[in-house]
């Protein structure tokens, strides 16, 4: 037997209703309310709802959207702890009633607040222009502030002398009579103590009187009234008639000091009354102001966003996360994304899938993200999302039994979808889970069917859940109905909750049945009732998933061989820029060295011949030495034009001909020399070898090679040196982590030159914290193939074995 089912709808129900529970929008507000500064504000977001227009949902996304620009930008809102005044208010109104001194510290807690708020809004009303408009309705009676804080002393409560002249007279006339009842007490005390009369040796208080704890059995010595006596019956506390006067005089003083109190409170409630209107329209105004400040709070921590609005009936929602999963993950990288589009090329979607594998939270993140945008709240979703302004959400999920009302599963369930087909209209949002169900398979899926046409002609957007097989062919053949499903790993048979459009999923039964342990003859049975057609279309189900998740998988090591490359040519880049600037470096050292060295003998040489000529020596032994030295000049200027045209980018050299295997090449950038591996690639690219470096290289950067002993260039055969002593390990406990990671991917490049496959890491365990970010960087690195745990049986945590890539 069964009751009516979880159905309910918004705009037309009292807030809170089902609806809320059902998606479990009530934990969403429960958040909000949690943020809040004010209890009323707290109730306020409690009672949340739709908001009735188009307009009024874009002005709250858009304010909130302010709220929180300002609050990612650094900025900082001055919104604090407050308390609800609407009481006060009401007391007040009475003439002649007067406030207790906690209830004017609340009204003055309010006043304060509203006055710092004012002011910031002031400063920053160029930055948040919509909450400034707020600023008009904030009240801020500066009178009535400083009478307040004149009059009471807002941390005791007390009210303060200067409250009035009359006050501070009657407050001082009490503490004189006070002193010299308190003296003539003293000296009675003296007296009586020495007598033995006094039970102790104290003054003390009883009924608002000054009196001595006498001895019952010495009580006949004292004249005075009896005021009190102690539970053992042997003390009797008496007011001694030496200061009867004086004590009616302190009770007198004190009667009237509470009548002087409570007339300066009621002249302070008259002010509270006179600007009571205002009081309560400032106090809403900054429960407003609290509300939309939690919603941005609460935005900026799940990390939410306002979507597009459209009325068009699109709904696009990217990267969306189930609010609630949310509060319950540490991370937002904890939950799955969804990504959903919905009412432009269909607006009825058939989601299918095994049991557990996310379809129903799906709907209902579906659910709650609209609900939250008709309420004006932004949503954990990407920014680029759309969502339409829904008229009505009617949401049938679940099943609650009921035996009174005497109805099965099926026929809750048939009153839940007559319910939604009596009361939708166009731009309404229906979701309904496992349609269909609780009845015979074939009439279950007939009327999903039927249910399903219904809806898309009536223009709503619908998004169901089914197992039904029957309703994926039939959603893939008509107009309008698109299928859906929820990722299922094929191989580990667990969900991995991700959802993929138009594509319907397998239920996975007879899988996960082999998977537990059900014996195979029953699978195998299962699978001959289930029909030839039905077998087919399956196994094409499982076919298709595990071609899918096999193409992604392939997608996912290209993106990584990808990325290893291009950092691979990057580093290479870098490295042979370096040499390159190095060589020059030297090649420029080397001839300007030279240029020196003949500089300095052409002085040697011109003084010589200066001394032959002296010396009367022939014209021919003179041309003989200048020629000498002209040779030696152009010979160190061709040093140096050749280290200027090593410098220059725009030259070009060309090859002719074919490249085989085996032909010695140069490396245009850096001048380095490599062997042809390869033949050229389809983008024009040769592999070429350097020392132990392979690398892909372009034929437009590459010359032909010097013979050996052809060139008097010296630089013709610039190479990279691999590192020497090398070690297999390398220890960074004690290291920062930066400081670590750098260390590791320089040893990594001197281990690639050096040729090894396989080196030690030694990071200890401690905290964790190093190995935690090493981990990562090593499965980034494009130089490192694999990476396993050390020490014996790979049981050491401390150490990690790195193999580096053949590539």
């Amino acid at each position: 037997m069964g009751g009516q089912p979880k159905i309910e709808h918004c705009r037309d129900k009292p807030l809170n209703s089902r609806l809320y529970q059902i998606l479990a929008f009530d934990s969403v507000l429960d958040d909000l309310a949690r943020r809040t500064h004010c209890p009323v504000a707290a109730e306020r977001l409690h009672r949340l709802g739709p908001l009735s227009c188009l307009g009024e949902v874009k002005k709250s996304l858009a304010k909130i959207s302010e709220i929180r620009t300002f609050m990612d930008s650094g900025g900082s809102v001055p919104m604090g702890e407050f308390d609800d005044i609407r009481n006060h208010l009401h007391t007040a109104s009475a003439e002649g009633s007067h406030l207790e001194p906690e209830a004017f510290r609340q009204i003055h807690r309010m006043l304060s607040l509203s006055h710092n708020f004012l002011h910031f809004l002031n400063q920053n009303r160029l930055v948040l222009p919509l909450l400034y408009g707020v600023s008009k309705w904030l009240y801020t009676d500066q009178k009535l502030t400083k009478e307040i804080d004149r009059i009471i002393d807002l941390r005791s409560l007390e009210i303060r002398d200067r409250a009035s002249p009359a006050l501070a007279n009657l407050r001082r006339e009490t503490r004189k009579a006070r002193e010299q009842a308190r003296r003539q007490l003293e000296r009675i005390l003296d007296s009586f103590a020495r007598k033995g009369i006094l039970q102790e040796r104290l003054v003390t208080i009883r009924s608002g009187r000054w009196v001595l704890p006498v001895k019952e059995t010495h009580r006949h010595l004292v004249k005075g009234v009896l005021h009190d006596k102690s539970a053992s019956g042997a003390t009797a506390f008496l007011e001694p008639l030496e200061t009867l006067d004086l004590n009616n005089q302190i009770r007198r003083l004190e009667t009237e000091e509470r009548h002087e109190i409570e007339r300066i409170l009621r002249a302070l409630t008259d002010l509270v009354r006179e600007n009571s209107p205002e009081l309560a329209q400032g106090f809403d105004a900054l429960v407003n102001l609290d509300c939309f400040y939690a919603k941005a709070i609460a935005s900026k921590t799940f990390h939410q966003h306002a979507p597009a609005i459209n009325t068009g009936g699109v709904l696009k929602i990217k990267n969306g996360r189930h609010p609630l999963l949310l509060l319950r993950r540490a991370s937002l990288s904890d939950v799955v994304p969804l990504s959903l589009s919905i009412g432009q090329d269909y607006n009825t979607l058939v989601v299918t899938g095994p049991n557990a594998g996310g379809k129903t939270v799906a709907l209902k993140t579906v659910g709650l993200l609209a609900l939250m945008v008709s309420c004006g709240l932004h949503i954990p979703a990407d920014a680029d999302s759309e969502v339409p302004f829904f008229g009505r959400i009617f949401a049938h999920v679940g099943d609650d039994q009921s035996i009174e009302k005497d109805l099965s599963t099926f026929s809750a369930h048939l009153y839940g979808i007559k319910e939604i087909i009596e009361k939708i209209a166009p731009q309404d949002l229906v979701l309904i889970d496992e349609i269909g169900t609780g009845t015979d398979p074939q009439e279950g899926a007939a009327l999903a069917m039927a249910v399903l046409e219904l809806l898309t002609k009536r223009g709503v957007i619908s998004i169901v859940t089914t197992h039904h097989g029957t309703l994926k062919a039939f959603a893939h053949e008509t107009p309008g109905i698109a299928n859906g499903s929820m990722s299922f790993d094929s191989q580990t048979l667990t969900p991995t909750y991700v959802f993929r459009a138009d594509l319907p999923g397998s239920s996975y039964a007879l899988e996960i049945a082999r998977r537990i342990g059900l014996e195979e003859s029953v699978i195998t049975r299962s699978k001959s009732l289930i029909g030839t057609q039905a077998n087919r279309l399956e196994d094409l189900l499982l076919e298709l998933e595990q071609q899918i998740d096999h193409n992604r998988q392939l997608e996912r090591d290209l993106n990584k061989e990808r990325l290893a490359v291009d950092e691979l040519g990057k580093r290479l880049e870098r490295q042979n820029a370096k040499l390159a600037r190095e060589a020059r470096q030297s090649r420029q050292k080397a001839a300007e060295e030279a240029s020196a060295i003949l500089k300095q003998a052409n002085a040697t040489v011109e003084k010589a011949i200066r001394t032959i000529r002296e010396e009367r020596a022939s014209q021919d032994a003179i041309h003989g030495a200048r020629s000498l030295i002209e040779k030696a000049k152009k010979s160190v200027k061709k040093e140096l034009e050749a280290t200027r045209f090593d410098q220059d980018p725009q030259r070009q050299d060309h090859l002719i001909g074919e490249l085989k295997r085996g032909r010695q090449v140069c490396w245009k950038r850096g001048n380095k020399t490599g062997t042809i591996l390869g033949s050229e690639d389809g983008d024009g690219r040769f592999l070429v070898a350097f020392d132990s470096l392979k690398v892909h290289v372009p034929k437009e950067e590459l010359t032909y090679a010097q013979e050996k002993g052809t060139s008097t260039d010296r630089t013709s055969g610039v190479k990279i040196q691999a590192p020497e002593n090398v070690q297999t390990e390398i220890d960074i406990r004690g290291m920062h982590v930066e400081e670590a990671l750098d260390m590791v991917d320089k040893f990594l490049d001197d281990v690639l030159l050096a040729g090894l496959k396989e080196v030690r890491i030694i990071h200890g365990v401690g905290t964790g914290a190093l190995r935690n970010s090493l981990i990562p960087f090593l499965n980034q690195h494009p130089l490192v193939e694999s990476t396993f745990q050390g020490g014996p049986n790979k049981g050491n945590p401390g150490m990690t074995i790195v193999e580096i890539t053949g590539r």
